[in-house]
């Protein structure tokens, strides 16, 4: 069978018990048409008439017997007949119990997703809260893609990570600006008092262009780093997006897994409720025992604590939702979906050495800690910058202005170049007539601080950090490749589940149904048919959450290889899955 989608087997959960009944009374009339037809033809009496009915037997109490009620209509349920009882037919299961077909079969699997009626919701609270909403405001039906488009557009880690990536690249920028020139504008005002002379003041404005040729490589490797810092920065919110994509996927499946069992424990109530009623039935028809009633009681009583569970649980389940899409918890959201059905992600055949190759490429994790590697080399040249002299180009234009000129008029107070302690210079000066002067140069310096003690054993620190930036490189390497390898080795088998688990859907609808007939034949008792209806909504329920773990076995593929993306979520392979050894309809 290539795909099983999940559409309608909780209600042939319970057509199983309401139809069995009437589909044994024809089979009994035909299989004893056909006996008595087998028994006359090889020279044997039939002992039994062609037409003989499904009757009710004597049941004897002391001296007296006591008839049965007689036999239901054609339209009667289970309920109506009585499991207790024996026919005047022997019971045959080969002849009596025939296979489920195969459009049975492909049913028994399928569970479709509708809104549950609130009256057959256990009140939570009191009566208090809303079942279907408890705490909430308001139901909002939601799809995968609508999720997918607001976690993208409102989740809290992406904008986390963006506005570190914003930072980063701000840096950078900045860093580049240092290959401009240093423009320095000054204005100074200077009170000048001699003894020969009157008081003067001079203003003085000056400014200068100054380009630095050569820093010791603290320029022009600082700008590679803060690259590569940039460009790792970039990576992390690569890798947040994905996560985040991931992590609203998972959310949303987990939502439709939680409403789908939903469905289940309501089906379940249902069939309790049904199965006790039956009892109290044949308990009043003098066939049935308190045995079975209380047997009955408390198989409703567990199904009903585990519908009051799965509630709360769905509702959680939308509020991991809303946290995770970071919108209001008041929204109860609804998956849009009615169907749960294996998805076709990714190629289930592809070669791993195949995954392996894409994984390397496509990555963001591993292009991150390679730039963080580059980025720490790259500041190992930087730290050891102060280290080498430094070289740099300079003009200055200057002017001044005293008080001791009458009308404000201009006079020259000369210009001054400060060339730092240990440092050499030349220079040629241009100087004007008046108040105004030109001056263009160069500056060669050595400073050496502390004598180099400090920036010495910052470098080495910035060796440490190099190493330490590959070794991480070198570990993320290996958790992503092994990342890769083990999700690919969980989709394998969580294909595999969902064969076994359909498999097992089957065998246990055809379980019920036999059940249903021993009872009916009065060769089964009521603790068999409990114990088929409580494996057949297990199998449905194992089913269903292993559909949905090879779904998110596969987007997790798509992470962990760096494909994961809005469309290769939401848009199927073309190449069909194989599911070989699931019943075909």
């Amino acid at each position: 069978m290539q795909r099983l989608p999940l559409n309608s087997a909780l209600a042939l959960l319970l057509l199983i018990q309401a139809a069995v009944p009437l589909q044994a009374q024809a089979q009994v009339q035909a299989q004893a048409q056909a006996q008595a037809e087998t028994q006359t033809q090889s020279g044997t009496q039939a002992s039994t008439p062609e037409t003989t009915p499904l009757r009710p037997p004597i049941v004897q109490s002391g001296t007296q017997s006591r008839q049965a009620p007689p036999r239901p209509s054609p339209n009667s349920t289970l309920e109506d007949l009585y499991p207790g009882s024996s026919s005047s037919l022997p019971y045959d299961a080969s002849k009596q119990d025939p296979a489920l077909s195969n459009q049975q079969k492909e049913e028994a699997t399928q569970v479709q997703i509708a809104p549950v009626p609130i009256s057959e919701l256990l009140p939570i609270g009191g009566g208090k809260l809303p079942p279907t909403q408890l705490e909430a405001s308001f139901n909002e039906p939601v799809s995968l893609k609508r999720v997918l488009e607001i976690t993208l557009e409102n989740s809290l880690p992406i904008r986390i990570s963006q506005a570190g990536f914003e930072s980063q690249r701000y840096l950078y920028y900045g860093a580049l600006g240092r290959f401009v020139p240093d423009l320095i504008l000054t204005y100074r005002g200077q009170r000048v008092d001699t003894p020969t002379a009157a008081p003067n003041t001079i203003f003085t404005t000056s400014t200068t262009v100054r380009y630095p040729v050569f820093q010791g490589g603290r320029i022009m490797y600082g700008a590679q780093a803060a690259l590569y810092r940039s460009r790792a920065a970039k990576n992390a919110y690569s890798a947040s997006v994905n996560d985040a994509l991931l992590d609203a996927y998972k959310s949303y499946y987990n939502l439709l897994l939680n409403q789908t069992l939903l469905q289940i424990r309501v089906k379940s109530v249902e069939l309790s409720r049904t199965q006790l009623k039956l009892n109290e039935q044949l308990k009043n028809a003098g066939v049935g025992t308190n045995f079975a009633i209380y047997q009955s009681r408390t198989q409703l009583a567990l199904d009903k604590q585990a519908l009051l569970q799965q509630q709360v649980l769905v509702r959680q389940a939308a509020l991991t939702l809303a946290r995770v899409l970071n919108t209001s918890m008041l929204i109860n959201f609804i998956p849009q979906e009615t169907v749960v059905r294996e998805l076709k992600l990714i190629d289930p055949d592809v070669n791993v050495d195949n995954l392996v190759a894409t994984t390397l490429k496509l990555r963001p994790e591993l292009k991150q800690y390679e730039n963080l590697r580059m980025a720490a080399s790259r500041n190992i040249q930087v730290a050891q910058a102060p280290l080498y002299p430094t070289f740099q180009f300079f003009t200055s234009l200057t002017e001044s202005k005293n008080s001791r000129n009458s009308g404000g008029s201009g006079s020259l107070a000369g210009s001054t170049v400060v060339i730092p302690t240990g440092s050499s210079g030349a220079g040629i000066g241009i100087s004007g007539a008046g108040a105004r002067s030109v001056s263009a140069g160069f500056d060669l310096s050595w400073s050496i601080p502390s004598m180099g003690i400090p920036d010495t054993f910052n470098t080495l620190s910035a060796r440490a950090l190099a190493r330490q930036a590959l070794l991480q490189a070198n570990q993320q390497y290996i958790t992503v490749m092994q990342e890769v390898r083990s999700s690919y080795l969980n989709m394998l088998t969580a294909r595999e589940q969902v064969k076994v688990a359909a498999e097992a859907v089957v065998s246990g609808a055809e379980q019920l149904r036999l059940a249903n007939l021993r009872v009916t034949y009065g060769q089964g008792i009521n603790l068999e048919l409990i114990q088929a209806q409580q494996a057949y909504v297990t199998a449905l329920t194992n089913h269903v959450q292993a559909v949905i773990n090879y779904n998110i076995a596969q987007a997790q593929l798509l992470r962990d290889t760096g494909q994961i993306s809005l469309d290769s979520l939401t848009r199927e392979v073309n190449r069909p899955i194989s599911l070989k050894g699931n019943p075909k309809p």
